[in-house]
C-alpha cells in the first residue's frame, strides 16, 4: 500500500490541495474589495391592500411589475444573498383616490454586509381605480321552438331582472347587459330553471371578469308552455286566517276548456280566471259548492265550453268543536270582576288539532280601554277577546262578556 502511495505521489497531491484551499480562504477573509451582483425579474409585494380596499380602491395595473436589483458587498456576504429572499415592498395604504401613481419601493436583502447598490426601475407605477357597484339589466334570449302541439308564452319571468356586480369603475363602465340564453326546443310544460349569464359590452363582447365580482352567478327564468288551444280554469281563493291552505281543497268542473283563435292570441292566454271565493264566507253560509260564469277572453271562441263552471269545496279535513270555558279560566283584568260565569266557544281547525283541544288552550279576556267608567255595582257588556293557542285552529263567531267593577275591601283601622 505504501509503495502504491509513493509511486503515485498521493501525499504531495493532497498537500497541494490543502494549501490551495488555505490560500483561497485567506484571500477571501482578507479581501476588502466590494463586489456586485445583479438579480433580475424579482416580483414585488404590495403592502396596505386591506386599507386600500377600505378606502374603496383597487389596483388594476402594475401589480405584476418585476424589478432588477444590484447588491454590493463583500464576496462572502454576497454568497448568502438569494434572489428568492430579496424582499421588494411598496406601500399603497395612503392612496385614497383613483389615478396613476409612481411609488418608491424598498429592497430588503436580509444579509449583513450586503446592501443595495442600484435598482431598476427606480419607481413602481401602479394604476388605481375606484371600486363601485353597478346594476346590470338581464337580457334573455330564447332559442328554438317548442314541440308541435304546444304554445310558448313570450311573457318570460326573469328574477332578478338586473344583476349586481362590483369592480373597478373603468371596467364596469364598459358593461351593458347580462346576457342569458335558454333553449326551449324540448319544453312541454312550464319550467323554472337557473340560467348562467355573461356580462357583455356595448359591442356584445364578453368583458374581462378578472377583477369583477357578482352577487349571483345565475338568474331564475320561468318559461310558460301550454298545450295548444286548451287552457285551465283557475280560481282566486281567499283562505281562512289561521288555517293552512291545504286544509280545504276544491275541484273545478270542467277543469279546462278548449279555445280557438289566432296563434298570436292563443299564445297570450295562459288560463281563464273564474273570479274569487272566500272560504270564510262559504263556511258562514254553509256552502260547499258555487257556480261561476266562464267568460272567454277577447279574440277567442269555444265550440264546447259550457257557460258556467261548478266549483266544489272539500271541508272534510276540518272539524268544529265547542268548549265551555269556565270563569276560573278567564284572564283577570285588574279592577274588574266577571259577571259571566262561563263562555261557550266554537272552534274550527284541522281534525288532529281540534281533537286534542282542551279548555286550557282557549284564552278569554276583554280590553278595559274600550270600557267607560262604571259605578260600584254597575254592570256592562263588553266584547270578549277570545284566542286559541293551538296551531291550525281558529275561533268562530263573536262573543260578549258581562263585567262589573271589582269590590275593594276596606280593612278598618284598629
Amino acid at each position: 500500500m505504501m509503495e502504491w502511495i509513493r509511486k503515485h505521489d498521493i501525499l504531495t497531491r493532497v498537500l497541494s490541495v490543502l494549501v490551495a484551499m488555505m490560500l483561497w480562504l485567506y484571500v477571501v477573509e482578507n479581501n476588502d474589495d466590494d463586489t456586485t451582483k445583479t438579480y433580475r425579474d424579482i416580483g414585488i409585494q404590495i403592502q396596505g391592500l386591506d386599507t386600500l380596499r377600505e378606502n374603496g380602491m383597487t389596483i388594476i395595473d402594475g401589480a405584476d411589475t418585476t424589478v432588477d436589483v444590484t447588491v454590493i458587498g463583500k464576496w462572502d456576504a454576497l454568497l448568502n444573498v438569494r434572489q428568492d429572499k430579496l424582499l421588494i415592498t411598496v406601500d399603497v395604504s395612503n392612496i385614497t383616490a383613483p389615478g396613476v401613481y409612481e411609488l418608491q419601493y424598498t429592497v430588503g436583502t436580509n444579509v449583513d454586509g450586503a446592501r443595495v447598490a442600484d435598482k431598476n426601475p427606480r419607481l413602481i407605477t401602479l394604476t388605481i381605480d375606484r371600486i363601485i357597484n353597478k346594476s346590470v339589466p338581464v337580457d334573455l334570449k330564447v332559442t328554438g321552438s317548442v314541440p308541435d302541439g304546444y304554445l310558448l308564452d313570450d311573457n318570460y319571468v326573469v328574477s332578478p331582472t338586473a344583476v349586481e356586480v362590483q369592480g373597478p369603475e373603468s371596467q364596469l363602465a364598459n358593461i351593458e347587459t347580462a346576457h342569458a340564453a335558454v333553449d326551449v326546443s324540448d319544453l312541454k310544460q312550464t319550467s323554472t330553471m337557473k340560467v348562467s349569464y355573461t356580462l357583455l359590452d356595448a359591442q356584445g363582447q364578453p368583458v374581462d371578469m378578472s377583477r369583477i365580482t357578482v352577487e349571483e352567478a345565475a338568474v331564475s327564468v320561468t318559461i310558460q308552455v301550454h298545450k295548444a288551444g286548451v287552457v285551465p280554469l283557475v280560481l282566486d281563493v281567499t283562505g281562512i286566517p289561521g288555517l293552512p291552505d291545504s286544509a280545504v281543497t276544491y275541484t273545478i268542473d270542467p277543469a279546462n276548456v278548449e279555445i280557438k283563435g289566432t296563434p298570436e292570441t292563443l299564445a297570450t292566454i295562459n288560463s281563464i280566471n273564474l273570479g274569487s271565493v272566500s272560504l270564510a264566507a262559504l263556511l258562514a253560509q254553509g256552502q260547499t259548492e258555487v257556480t261561476l260564469p266562464i267568460i272567454l277572453p277577447n279574440g277567442v271562441t269555444s265550440e264546447n265550453a259550457p257557460a258556467e263552471a261548478t266549483v266544489t269545496f272539500d271541508f272534510s279535513h276540518l272539524e268544529e268543536k265547542t268548549l265551555q270555558i269556565p270563569v276560573e279560566q278567564f284572564t283577570a283584568v285588574e279592577g274588574y270582576e266577571f259577571v259571566t260565569q262561563s263562555l261557550e266557544v266554537r272552534l274550527l281547525g284541522v281534525e288532529q288539532a281540534v281533537s286534542a283541544l282542551t279548555t286550557q288552550d282557549v284564552t278569554v279576556t276583554f280590553d278595559p280601554a274600550k270600557l267607560g267608567e262604571l259605578a260600584e255595582g254597575e254592570q256592562a257588556t263588553v266584547t270578549a277577546v277570545v284566542t286559541c293557542g293551538a296551531d291550525d285552529v281558529v275561533v268562530l263567531g263573536k262573543y260578549e262578556l258581562t263585567v262589573t267593577p271589582a269590590v275593594v275591601e276596606v280593612v278598618p283601622e284598629e
